[in-house]
């Protein structure tokens, strides 16, 4: 009886892991990624940093994702650099995204328009009650975040934190707090543009 029970359980983890990978935001490819940005002035001025040029045996950039590692790799006819995550500004890869590693996981530079936001898609596993037992489901999640300034600092994109680090000006203020009224509301995205709509309540002021 203990043995089935353990098997049971054993088979329920698996299938929440595997629909947990399943649903995951696809892993970046070392060989997508064309170069960094080593800081913020570097990202706005578009000054990118080659890892490579990929033209000799053993050529390659490491993004060591698998094991969450704080290292970037670069091998270059064979000399090895390495680069700290959480010290360069972002990975620019072929495509022209940008990531930027938070807590070690890259967030995509979704927005640059006022202020920088950062988004990540991923899953999270819950339980839910089917019946008598109950059983693990993965559910789709987004994460936000926004930095501003000189970009150091990176801040959950809340209503509290917004109004505690950005919104000094009265007039925004009033602004983005008469639009936004909760969290939710603040990750809206203007079809038409692109942009997340808080960004351009912020610019439609600053404009003014």
């Amino acid at each position: 009886m203990k043995t089935t029970i353990k098997t049971t359980l054993a088979v329920i983890l698996l299938l929440a892991t595997s629909q947990l990978f399943a649903q995951r935001e696809k892993e970046i490819q070392n060989s997508e990624v064309e170069g960094i940005y080593l800081n913020a002035d570097n990202f706005k001025s578009g000054k990118l940093t080659p890892l490579t040029d990929k033209q000799h045996a053993g050529d390659k950039i490491k993004l060591k994702q698998f094991f969450i590692s704080p290292q970037i790799i670069s091998i270059e006819q064979g000399k090895k650099t390495v680069f700290y995550k959480d010290s360069i500004f972002s990975i620019h890869l072929f495509n022209g995204e940008n990531y930027r590693f938070i807590n070690r996981d890259p967030y995509l530079i979704a927005d640059t328009s006022s202020l920088y936001i950062y988004t990540r898609k991923t899953v999270k596993a819950t339980s839910k009650q089917v019946g008598p037992r109950s059983t693990f489901i993965a559910v789709p999640v987004t994460y936000y975040y926004f930095s501003f300034g000189n970009h150091k600092t990176i801040y959950s994109l809340t209503l509290a934190n917004l109004r505690k680090y950005v919104l000094i000006d009265s007039t925004i203020h009033m602004a983005v707090c008469n639009k936004f009224t909760t969290d939710e509301m603040l990750q809206k995205i203007n079809k038409n543009t692109g942009h997340f709509e808080l960004n351009e309540t912020i610019l439609s002021k600053l404009n003014k």
